[in-house]
């Protein structure tokens, strides 16, 4: 087994002449009766001091560097995995190296009894000095060692390829002492004329280093456990935590004999090597699924540069019920094949959340723990060959199958909105996968911007779109009415996010998107020759701007109605209704804005308030009908704003209609 010291890049801040309890939090306990010591006594057998910071990292291991005790165990599979592949690449550069016993492997042997743990394997193992120097300091690393002396020797030897070291980052052997209160290395080396090594230490002080009686090259390392640590005493929990961080390490490892991971990587095999059921299975892994449970779409990559990395991702079928959370993720990121975060957020923006899979690369920098990711510009190289991949596998299944991604729009198109807001860079790309309702389009039935551009008759310059809470509530707009007439197709934006994202989007295809409820509307010349001109309501305007006075913001004639009577329109970069009733849902004291009053110059309320305006300007009749007017405005939208007063004058209106109509004095 190759046991790893800490990388020489990360140094450790406390002062080598400081006590060892000095800024590191509390110390390992010390034995009464240090095993080292009585090695010490032993025939052959030296004790040797830690190196300086030994002692706070050790301290740092057990007290804070690993979120979760179980990652001990991974640690060491990792650096055995190391030591196997270092064994293959000696034998193949140097002709003297022993040969290894069997095959390739790694066994680990568990006695609830004795209360130890024993991992062992038949790799490259390790000198005497190999054993002081990556056992008894910190700031070493065994495997950037081995890398940089055989550098000359792997050009020579094309059938060595490239090694694969998992441990040449990290402190990973020093998380033994997390659950051991006592770890002996026996271990011998490939190379010629190395001797058997045995390395004891309880973690405290010292070490020893005495003659070993390992007749093979390799290594095993024997942990006897703390008594609350037990646990790790039981076949069932060991081999739970091989499945979860070293599942596909590509040697065996056999727990009590019998092989606990799965060795074979699906993410590294070639595309047309996979099969349908085999992507079916992995993805119920991935997931937790059920029998039967299959992905909506695979996204299979293998990228050489600018950073390699292997992705197996997949899009489910159906929405997960925490889809909203938006800092869920659910990407697994693997170092060479060894699980290093389950749920990593820093492989896919948010917009993408519904992704599932794995990402396995060997470019990653690791900081001490494999738990804690450097930010630097290797995730982030990441992370955009996947959203590009990503984005362009959903376009080849729009074009390829609308079907299923209808089926994908209806389960995550919310979420994938929220791209636009959020990426810059890709907001065209996501654009052209988005799909909305229409007013031209059946219930239920979705288009895309792409097709509505398309369909757009020659004379219509701007995309045009309306936000509400549901198609039921939007096609009934009266502001959809001239739109209508023409034959205009208008967009139905009903998810709270299209709000944001008409704001980000702006236009599409040189065409800007237009909401048909803000500003004023310019659809050209009028489809039919109205009976009146817009100046001839001039006293009806004016009388209803004075009866309202500061509750709207303006009063003028509109030239989108053509059935109702009036309708209320936001300004340009004003808030409009939808928006508001969203705010006011997150925060009751959000403003509201001031919006403008249409009013319908052809619709015979409005004429006739034109004549009694003229008439007698200042009456309380006018005055009624300017607030019947703004209250129709206002119930279509779905508000009332003050139930009571708007019954009173209905009812006062009725009686006045009926009293006409009988010919009687209201």
């Amino acid at each position: 087994m190759n046991t790893e010291s800490q990388n020489p890049d990360i140094s450790v801040s406390t002062p080598a002449a400081e006590p060892p309890d000095a800024g590191a939090g509390p110390q390992p306990p010390a034995s009464p009766a240090s095993p080292a010591s009585e090695e010490a006594a032993a025939a052959g057998a030296v004790e040797l001091p830690f190196q300086a910071e030994v002692q706070q990292v050790l301290a740092l291991v057990i007290n804070s560097l690993y979120a979760n005790q179980e990652v001990f165990l991974r640690e060491l599979i990792s650096n055995a995995s190391d030591a196997l592949d270092k064994a293959r690449f000696l034998a193949l550069t140097r002709e003297d190296a022993a040969e290894q016993a069997g095959e390739p492997g790694i066994t680990i042997t568990l006695d609830d009894a004795a209360r130890t743990l024993t991992i062992e394997d038949n790799g490259v193992g390790m000198t005497r000095d190999e054993v002081v120097q990556n056992l008894g300091t910190i700031a070493r690393s065994g495997s950037l060692e081995f890398l940089k002396a055989n550098a000359e020797a792997a050009k020579q030897k094309k059938e060595g390829g490239k090694l694969q070291l998992i441990g040449q980052f990290g402190v990973g052997f020093y998380a033994a002492f997390m659950v051991a209160s006592r770890v002996d290395v026996h271990t011998r080396s490939m190379l010629p004329g190395a001797e058997p090594v045995l390395w004891r230490s309880s973690g405290s002080g010292s070490f020893t280093v005495a003659p070993g009686d390992r007749a093979h090259p390799g290594t095993k390392i024997v942990l006897h456990l703390k008594e609350d640590a037990r646990e790790y005493t039981k076949a069932w929990r060991v081999k739970e935590i091989i499945r979860k961080y070293s599942d596909f390490v590509h040697f065996p490892i056999k727990v009590n004999d019998e092989v606990a991971n799965r060795s074979a990587a699906l993410w590294t095999l070639p595309k047309p090597q996979i099969t349908e059921e085999q992507h079916a299975e992995f993805f119920r892994h991935v997931t937790g699924g059920y029998e039967g449970e299959k992905p909506l779409l695979t996204v299979h990559l293998s990228i050489d540069a600018p950073v390699q990395f292997h992705a197996l991702l997949y899009v489910p079928e159906k929405a997960s019920a925490d889809m909203f959370h938006k800092d869920r993720r659910a990407i697994r990121l693997y170092a060479k094949r060894v699980l290093i975060v389950e749920e990593c957020d820093k492989l896919t923006p948010m917009y993408l959340r519904f992704l599932r899979g794995v990402v396995d690369s060997e470019d990653l920098s690791l900081n001490v723990s494999r738990e804690m990711l450097q930010e630097n510009r290797t995730l982030s190289q990441i992370e955009q060959q996947i959203v590009k991949q990503v984005l362009k596998s959903l376009k080849d299944l729009s074009e390829s199958d609308p079907e299923r991604y209808a089926t994908f729009w209806g389960e995550f198109g919310r979420v994938l909105k929220e791209g636009i807001t959020l990426d810059w860079k890709n907001k065209d790309a996501i654009a052209e996968l988005c799909r909305f309702e229409s007013m031209n389009t059946e219930a239920g039935k979705v288009i895309s911007l792409r097709a509505y551009v398309e369909k757009m008759p020659e004379e219509q310059k701007e995309i045009y779109y309306v936000t509400g809470i549901g198609r039921h509530a939007v096609e009934q707009s009266p502001h959809l009415e001239a739109f209508r007439k023409r034959g205009y197709d208008v967009l139905f934006l009903v998810d709270p996010v299209d709000e944001w994202v008409v704001k980000a989007l702006n236009e599409f295809d040189k065409r800007r998107l237009k909401s048909v409820t803000h500003g004023d509307v310019d659809l050209g010349g009028e489809p039919e020759k109205k009976d009146q001109a817009e100046g001839s309501v001039d006293a009806a305007v004016s009388a209803v701007k004075a009866a309202l006075g500061d509750r709207v913001k303006d009063v003028r004639v509109s030239r989108r109605l053509t059935d109702s009577a009036s309708c209320l329109v936001a300004d340009e970069g004003d808030p409009g209704a939808n928006l508001e009733r969203i705010m006011k849902l997150i925060d009751q004291n959000a403003q509201e804005s001031k919006r403008i009053l249409e009013l319908n110059p052809g619709h015979p309320v409005v004429k006739n308030l034109n004549i009694l305006a003229g008439r007698e300007p200042d009456s309380e009749r006018v005055k009624q009908w300017s607030e019947l007017l703004l209250d129709q405005a206002l119930l279509v939208e779905g508000v009332v704003q003050e139930p009571a007063k708007l019954v009173r004058r209905i009812q006062d209106l009725l009686a006045q209609v009926s009293s006409a109509a009988v010919g009687t004095q209201p």
